[in-house]
């Protein structure tokens, strides 16, 4: 992302926050005694954002499913100085053309 902002500084960036699984639920987070945890995802999941962030990325697609996200990953990037850095909602991210591909990729449902 850097050099990418480096060689073309109009270009707008957007990137995926998401800790992507090899669980047999889906579900991408932190596994606490079998479970997601919530807010040890969160944590996570913030992290990796203000690092894009930094790196150069104007706008951040959570694709996660973690309750409270939107809002501390918005804390972060103020107490960071990132107010300009947008969070891009999962409902418009699910509903574009850039998602297409995952959509299309998943399996068919039982009895196809």
């Amino acid at each position: 992302m850097r050099a990418i902002k480096r060689a073309v500084p109009e270009i707008g960036v957007l990137c995926d926050v998401a800790l992507d699984p090899y669980t047999s639920h889906g579900h991408d987070g932190v596994l606490v005694d079998g479970y997601v945890g919530n807010d040890e995802t969160v944590e996570i999941l913030t992290r990796q954002a203000v690092l894009q962030a930094e790196a150069g990325c104007d706008i951040i697609a959570p694709s996660d499913m973690m309750d409270g996200r939107v809002g501390a990953i918005r804390a972060a990037f103020e107490a960071q100085g990132f107010r300009d850095t947008l969070i891009m909602a999962y409902a418009a991210k699910y509903a574009s053309a850039f998602y297409g591909p995952f959509r299309d990729g998943r399996p068919a449902p039982p009895g196809r």
